[in-house]
């Protein structure tokens, strides 16, 4: 073997040896990369460096090939590998930091806008509520709702509550028709109350006005009687009790303008000269009558009765010859002249002008008497 031939198989051997410690060396290597990707994934750092991490696998990869056929190839880029993998650690940790700093700033800022929100939704709430609120005119319907308004306006603006415009709309507008149709009815009820009250005080003053009214007995029974019938009456109706009165007016009426009927006689007879009884009510044909009695002491007489209904019958008796006449003539136009009584409808039922049975009794079935 010649010198030449000789060196070149050192040389040839060494490169072997060279490459076999390279690939030993760079493979402990490769291993030692792969580990700190592993705990980079332990550690919950891989995903603040994605990006690196992945461009190092690829190397990683490409050095694993070379290690097969270049193993001074696969050094070199090993080299390469650990430049960057070395500081990927610290720059993980880093990410994170600004990563949590991130989420802590957007936290805040969600948390920001949604008290931002939160106050524009219950401005706008707030605004809906009191709109609706002052949509309530009728204030006893309102009166009537409160404590379901108060338990609805807790559950609006309460915590975590999503209600929304529509809804409190929606839910206002129902309670309000709800208690509005209520305040209806309870008015309706109170009116009916009130009515009943104003009737029953009504039909009382009547009673009371036909217990002091000195009407005739019989007259004041019915009336009474009429009376309490429409008192026990729950269902009494207005021109029922409006009828009760008119015939009340005009019976109570009718016995003022009688008592001064019969006052007005009893005065004319006085100033014409007669001694007058005191005037006595008495029945005749079911008729309540006032007979006013009088005389002279020549013994002429003069009596009147007068009926509820406006009737008068006078008769004047125990006369001779025109002294009747004369006397009719002191109290007749004295009842007219003084008192305003207008005695109309005359008919004469029975007269003796000259006196033969010294009685005349004339009958005016009307008296009407002025202002």
């Amino acid at each position: 073997m010649s010198a030449i031939h000789e060196r070149r198989y050192r040389l040839q051997r060494e490169r072997e040896i060279a490459q076999a410690r390279v690939r030993e060396t760079t493979t402990q290597y490769l291993e030692r990369y792969q580990n700190t990707l592993n705990q980079l994934d332990e550690q919950g750092l891989t995903p603040y460096v994605e990006t690196e991490v992945a461009q190092i696998i690829r190397l990683l990869t490409q050095m694993q090939s070379l290690l097969r056929t270049d193993a001074f190839a696969a050094r070199e880029l090993s080299l390469t590998i650990g430049q960057r993998i070395y500081g990927l650690r610290a720059l993980a940790r880093d990410n994170q930091q600004i990563e949590i700093e991130n989420q802590r700033l957007e936290a805040l800022e969600k948390q920001r806008q949604l008290v931002e929100k939160r106050r524009q939704e219950h401005t706008a709430l707030e605004q809906a509520w009191q709109g609706n609120w002052h949509k309530w005119t009728d204030k006893l319907a309102r009166n009537l709702a409160l404590n379901e308004l108060s338990a609805l306006r807790q559950k609006v603006f309460a915590e975590g509550s999503y209600y929304t415009v529509e809804q409190i709309n929606q839910d206002m507008n129902k309670i309000q028709q709800h208690y509005e149709q209520l305040a209806k009815q309870q008015r309706e009820s109170q009116q009916q109350k009130f009515e009943q009250l104003a009737t029953q005080t009504l039909l009382q003053q009547l009673a009371d006005d036909v217990k002091e009214g000195q009407l005739p007995l019989a007259e004041t029974q019915q009336l009474q009687t009429d009376l309490v019938k429409l008192m026990d009456d729950t269902a009494v109706s207005f021109d029922q009790v409006k009828s009760m009165a008119q015939k009340t007016d005009k019976a109570l009426e009718d016995e003022s303008i009688r008592r001064e009927m019969v006052k007005a006689v009893y005065q004319s007879l006085q100033n014409a000269g007669f001694s007058v009884l005191k005037p006595k009510r008495v029945k005749e044909k079911d008729q309540d009558i006032v007979i006013i009695q009088a005389q002279r002491p020549s013994g002429n007489q003069a009596k009147f009765k007068i009926e509820l209904d406006g009737k008068v019958r006078y008769e004047f008796d125990n006369y001779r010859g025109q002294t009747c006449k004369e006397d009719m003539q002191k109290v007749l136009p004295r009842l007219s002249e003084v008192y305003g009584v207008e005695l109309s409808d005359e008919r004469v039922i029975w007269s003796n002008p000259d006196d033969e049975s010294q009685e005349m009794k004339p009958l005016t079935p009307h008296q009407h008497q002025r202002g």
